[in-house]
């Protein structure tokens, strides 16, 4: 790569403009300049990093999803259980705007890059999560996408996130196939 090396700090920057413009105008009143200007990058430097609008939006969607990311454990049923508490706490910010453009616009660039940089990259991790407690068991993908399912059941019929006792008591059963494992 020729010139100076990219400084993180700027990309950042870049990232968390998108995401504050993405809220305020939506994916369709996104415009790259408006994230250059406000991050206090050039357009060019900006498409040089992220060369289409739908880039700049997944990079910036993986980044905040990141935060979220559960770290592995010597506890697989704690991790998997850390994991849906994180998803549903996250459903209740940012997500939520996102999650009803996946019901109401399927098709569109944004629930693209929505499932993209944040349903794939989840889906995988729970899946794997899950895998630790149960091993490699017929229906395994079914039965760790029914957690988040559940989750989001509960969200939309009580209108709140179900809390950990509620976790661990009704969806994570599901989940595993038994009983609710003994808490710590």
């Amino acid at each position: 790569m020729r010139g100076r090396p990219r400084d993180p700090a700027v990309g950042a920057a870049a990232l968390r403009e998108t995401l504050a413009l993405l809220d305020e105008h939506g994916y369709d009143g996104l415009r790259v300049a408006d994230v250059a200007r406000n991050a206090g990058i050039g357009v060019n430097s900006l498409y040089r990093r992220w060369p289409t609008k739908y880039a700049l939006v997944v990079e910036a969607l993986r980044a905040a999803a990141a935060q979220r990311e559960v770290e592995p454990t010597d506890d697989p049923v704690e991790d998997l259980v850390t994991g849906l508490m994180k998803t549903a706490a996250g459903l209740g910010r940012r997500a939520a705007p996102l999650l009803a453009v996946l019901l109401s616009d399927p098709a569109s660039e944004l629930a693209s890059a929505v499932r993209e940089a944040k349903v794939e990259p989840f889906l995988v991790a729970n899946r794997e999560r899950l895998r630790r407690v149960l091993g490699p068991v017929p229906g395994l993908e079914a039965r760790a996408d029914a957690g988040p399912a559940l989750v989001l059941l509960h969200m939309m019929i009580h209108g709140s996130s179900p809390d950990e006792a509620t976790m661990r008591e009704q969806i994570l059963p599901v989940m595993i196939g038994t009983e609710p494992p003994a808490t710590r």
